[in-house]
């Protein structure tokens, strides 16, 4: 996630892991789009007609003289069931030959009913719908003058009876009585009168309002209408699998994270450079493009390391990384040359005694380096290279690829290496190999005077970051920060906006170096062959120093350091 641990993710967050993933939430959008047109293409076109019905009270209700009562919501939700029931269903099957189905719906909580049928053919959705609520209204229709008919014959037969007690008391003087039957037969058959006239108009409680007829145009399919709808299924569709994507994604991309879960701060970062994967000849930014924002990370880098100096001592600086093609060799190859562009003296020594690359950024060869001198092949200042172009600026290349790397860089002999280094150099910075896959970096990191740790952006675990982070703390390394390397815009941060520097290079050009003068390493000033590890490792002539600075270089090898052995 793109959030800091045990914080509420914000609308930032969202909004960055929305960037980041933007290209599953497009590719969601238009599948969505493309879906939805091919069916709506696809399919035949179909035609709706809608036949409008009007509910109202029955007649039934009224028989007896009584008030008109108002249509209840029940009555309307049952209408609703019987619009489709068996009976009108078989009145319809027996009038068109077939039972076609329909949908009904009442119309926005009032009295209306709507019958819709659906066809290929206008004329037959019209039809079809008028057949239905045709066979509806029939039907209430008949319901109701049966119910209407139950009630007459229960008025008559009141009516009778009436009749015959009125007969049994003619003659026996009960004229009271008498009389009060002669009223209720009265009223019985003024009701039965009044039910006739009802029974000749009701409509069953359902009348057709507004008959269906044939559409002009067809219902569906609707390819606007069904590609806008597919587009906004496939954007949460496309959301949804993004933040599904992103909360089971653990590499880092996060400057909070990775200072979490290192312990230590992130003094640099580093804008991705796909050209650095290059094997043949990748660039240095620092000299290729000074003005580039990759440059100006670099130099930022090395302003933090300057002020951490002021209080501490950083003559050996390990530079490695959890696992292996996260940007460590450029970081070593740009932090010597933002150094040595101060004036200082930088070596860059290759302990990548596996894989070695640090020559191929500076087009130096690597064949005899820190292996060729630990075998005595060479002395130190034979193996040590200068830089084209960099005044101040060595290289000490890896050598031979020896069969056991852990075991020869933990020797005496290596140690007396880099002692040597230190007293002739301000500043050495080791290419170390990656912290989990081999031991070379904690061995190289307990005798360091510090360590930095890269990591690549959307590259690097969260796992690998914190395993290689207690590795390093188990020899007492001192992270003295990292750098968060191949940083995109994708990631949460954003570069040259408003500081006057260059726009973020995506692929800049191989740096263009002039190549060595002989193609070899530069051999001591007496000629003398080379000496051994274990007596003198430099094998130069003494120097003279004077109280006013540092004596001059030669063109053999670097000037002694201010500082001595330092």
């Amino acid at each position: 996630m793109t959030t800091e641990f045990g914080t509420a993710p914000a609308l930032r967050s969202y909004l960055a892991i929305a960037r980041k993933r933007k290209w599953w939430i497009a590719g969601a959008a238009l599948l969505g789009l493309a879906l939805s047109l091919a069916l709506s293409v696809t399919q035949p076109d179909q035609y709706s007609a809608t036949a409008q019905l009007l509910v109202q009270p029955s007649g039934a209700s009224t028989a007896s003289g009584g008030a008109v009562a108002a249509v209840t919501p029940i009555e309307v939700q049952t209408d609703l069931q019987l619009v489709t029931s068996a009976p009108v269903q078989q009145a319809v099957s027996q009038r068109l030959g077939s039972m076609p189905s329909v949908s009904a719906a009442e119309v926005a909580q009032t009295d209306v009913i709507t019958i819709t049928a659906i066809s290929s053919s206008p004329s037959r959705a019209a039809l079809t719908a008028n057949t239905y609520a045709n066979a509806f209204v029939n039907h209430q229709q008949d319901a109701a003058i049966n119910e209407l008919t139950a009630v007459e014959l229960q008025l008559r037969a009141q009516i009778r009876r009436l009749s015959a007690r009125i007969g049994t008391l003619k003659g026996k003087g009960i004229a009271a009585r008498q009389l009060a039957l002669m009223n209720q037969l009265a009223v019985l058959r003024a009701q039965l009168a009044q039910m006739r006239v009802s029974g000749a108009a009701t409509t069953g409680g359902v009348e057709l309002v507004t008959p269906a007829v044939a559409p002009g145009s067809p219902s569906s399919p609707k390819p606007k209408q069904d590609g806008l709808l597919g587009l906004a299924a496939g954007l949460v569709v496309g959301i949804g699998a993004a933040f599904l994507r992103d909360s089971f994604d653990d590499a880092l991309c996060s400057k909070e994270v990775v200072e979490q879960l290192s312990g230590a701060p992130v003094l640099a970062l580093v804008p991705m450079i796909t050209s650095w994967k290059k094997r043949d000849q990748p660039p240095v930014v620092s000299i290729s493009h000074p003005l580039s924002v990759s440059a100006e990370a670099y130099r930022s880098l090395r302003t933090s390391l300057q002020f951490y100096r002021q209080e501490h001592k950083l003559r050996t600086l390990v530079v490695t990384s959890p696992g292996a093609a996260e940007g460590k060799t450029s970081a070593v190859a740009n932090l010597g040359v933002v150094f040595a562009q101060t004036g200082e003296r930088v070596v860059m020594v290759s302990c990548d005694l596996r894989r070695p690359r640090l020559g191929q950024f500076f087009g130096l060869d690597e064949q005899a380096g820190l292996t060729t001198v630990l075998l005595g092949e060479r002395s130190l200042m034979e193996a040590v290279q200068r830089v084209n172009g960099q005044e101040t600026l060595w290289m000490l290349g890896a050598g031979a690829l020896p069969a056991n790397p852990a075991e020869l860089l933990n020797g005496p002999a290596t140690q007396a290496v880099f002692a040597a280094l230190r007293a002739k150099f301000d500043l050495v910075l080791i290419d170390s190999p990656p912290v989990l896959p081999v031991t070379d970096a904690m061995l190289l990191s307990k005798d360091a005077d510090g360590t930095l740790m890269v990591v690549a952006a959307d590259q690097t675990r969260r796992a690998e970051l914190r395993h290689a982070t207690e590795k390093l703390a188990q020899v007492n390394g001192t992270v003295l920060g990292t750098i968060l390397n191949e940083v995109t815009k994708r990631t949460g941060y954003g570069y040259g906006d408003g500081y006057g520097y260059g726009p973020l290079e995506s692929d800049l050009p191989p740096a263009t170096l002039p190549a060595a003068a002989n193609g070899s390493a530069p051999t001591s000033a007496n000629g003398s062959a080379p000496g051994r590890v274990a007596g003198s490792i430099w094998r130069e002539p003494a120097r003279t120093r004077t109280d006013d600075g540092p004596a001059p270089s030669t063109d053999d090898g670097p000037a002694p350091s201010k500082e001595g052995s330092g």
